[in-house]
């Protein structure tokens, strides 16, 4: 078995959980007095490649596995409303996946730690609203900013959030981000390391074919971004259709110039 960010070992890491015996389960799951002993929360926070959820969605789904699907409603990056983002957060639904908001406080820099939840009932009514799945009641956090140290290990009244300390340090927590810290997950879950674990990915480090690093994975993300703009502007702008070509060049020229 090679060890990589390709969604082939990606299916690899979750049969080695079920091999293992570990139930995949809701975080509302986790909270129930009838719990497993030993379980995985799999969580997935859509930063940056909203398109690449459903494909480790369709994964999931195939091994009867559900996760959490976090989607940020203030992005600089993507739209949650966009007719290919849209038919892949309705089809997590339908696979029986939850969606929740991947809340980021950056945008308001004069935000209180009380107004927290305000915010959260706003976006949660947005994403009902502008995609017709009502989103569970946990949130993540997408950049704590300067709460970082009220967030981690601590309540914040009037919402639930993954960071809390049953979900964070009384289980074991452990995320894709930059590279793994205990090793590959499917040896974490083969050796069944821990009885109780909240596992986070973010789509956009996966691939068919990853790079041999962190750094490269995302320069080959912005250049997929890109492409996968082009490819939208030639799709729908009729300018952009009819000149092509032209487009790619100038495309390649800007690159260079960078």
């Amino acid at each position: 078995m090679h060890c990589d960010f390709s969604y082939k070992h990606y299916r690899e890491i979750l049969q080695s959980a079920l091999d293992a015996g570990y139930q995949f389960i809701s975080y509302e799951e986790a909270e129930s007095k009838n719990a497993p002993d030993k379980y995985c929360i799999l969580r997935h926070d859509i930063d940056y490649r909203p398109d690449l959820a459903g494909m480790m969605g369709d994964i999931e789904h195939a091994l009867g596995i559900r996760s959490t699907y976090f989607y940020q409603i203030v992005s600089r990056i993507y739209n949650v409303r966009e007719t290919e983002n849209l038919g892949i957060i309705r089809k997590l639904s339908e696979q029986g996946h939850d969606l929740g908001i991947h809340l980021d406080l950056t945008w308001d820099e004069d935000v209180e730690l009380s107004e927290i939840g305000s915010q959260v009932s706003t976006e949660q009514s947005l994403f009902k609203a502008l995609t017709g799945v009502s989103p569970v009641e946990m949130i993540s956090f997408h950049n704590p900013h300067r709460f970082q140290e009220q967030i981690l290990n601590s309540p914040i009244p009037g919402i639930r959030h993954s960071y809390e300390k049953p979900l964070f340090s009384d289980i074991k927590y452990l995320s894709d981000s930059q590279g793994w810290y205990e090793g590959c997950m499917c040896k974490v879950f083969s050796e069944a390391r821990y009885p109780k674990i909240q596992f986070l990915t973010h789509p956009y480090i996966w691939s068919i074919t990853p790079e041999q690093d962190f750094i490269a994975d995302m320069g080959k993300m912005i250049r997929d971004s890109s492409n996968h703009l082009f490819e939208y502007l030639v799709k729908y702008h009729p300018k952009c259709a009819e000149q092509k070509e032209r487009l790619r060049e100038h495309i390649k020229q800007n690159i260079s110039r960078w």
